[in-house]
């Protein structure tokens, strides 16, 4: 199997065309004819991950976050990416992201999320696009099958995503059901998940002043960590691959950044 066909898959899946206008997802690095010996799946192509790769002998690396996302002067060994670009053009790697249009695609990260936060009754949060006919766009929002503490489906999430901890805002106490999410970074959908009724909203990277409106919203709120949120599609990418003929392997590496002191 040459790239082509490699790519040719993935798009069947989350075609580029869905992803945001600001987004680079693609072939980013390499040549995409080259064969495919084994596709190496992960969230970031980082040194571990090219470690990774290399013992394995992959020479495909998908992952979520594309590597590159604005243009590039030089490519030269003084800055991370640009060792990296190297380094994967002397090995022989190519490098392919599904970033937006992965969110956004039927089966992609935020569907991931919503069934492992147990939702059901799925709707689109944010439609922007249309995918196979059916409104889609990013975001998700959906019913637990019962209402339960907001403290208590926050435990049963941090357990369902291996956290240690999980950063909460609101009233724990309070009874909720209605659960909208965005992966990733998709505080820009706090106000949309407020006005479809929400009782609480799940992302990642929320700031502060962001924990203030969704206190003034009347919306509690779930950091489930940039990471932790999304690399939950790394195994759902491999089995798709598999399903395909493709030989595919989840990287082991550990992304995660953030680490708790007690």
């Amino acid at each position: 199997m040459n790239g082509k066909t490699l790519m040719e898959y993935l798009e069947q899946w989350a075609p580029v065309t869905l992803a945001e206008s600001w987004d680079n997802p693609g072939l980013l690095v390499g040549d995409g004819e080259a064969e495919v010996k084994k596709v190496l799946v992960a969230l970031d192509v980082t040194d571990a991950v090219l470690d990774e790769a290399e013992n394995l002998g992959a020479n495909w690396i998908v992952t979520h976050h594309p590597m590159l996302f604005s243009a590039m002067k030089q490519i030269t060994t003084s800055t991370p990416n640009g060792r990296r670009i190297l380094r994967m053009a002397k090995a022989g790697i190519q490098h392919y992201a599904m970033h937006t249009n992965l969110d956004i695609a039927f089966g992609g990260t935020n569907d991931v999320l919503a069934q492992v936060a147990g939702l059901t009754q799925m709707e689109v949060l944010s439609p922007s696009c249309e995918q196979n006919g059916k409104e889609n766009g990013l975001g998700r929002i959906g019913m637990l099958p019962k209402p339960m503490a907001f403290c208590d489906f926050a435990v049963a999430l941090r357990k369902a995503l291996g956290l240690t901890h999980i950063n909460i805002v609101g009233d724990r106490n309070r009874q909720v059901q209605r659960v909208a999410l965005c992966t990733g970074s998709g505080m820009d959908f706090l106000l949309d998940a407020a006005h479809k009724g929400a009782d609480v909203y799940i992302s990642g990277d929320i700031r502060f002043h962001e924990s203030q409106k969704a206190l003034d919203a009347g919306i509690c709120l779930i950091d489930a960590t940039h990471y932790a949120s999304e690399v939950l599609i790394v195994p759902v990418i491999v089995a798709y691959l598999e399903q395909h003929g493709v030989p595919a392997v989840a990287s082991q590496v550990n992304g995660q950044v953030f680490d708790v002191l007690g």
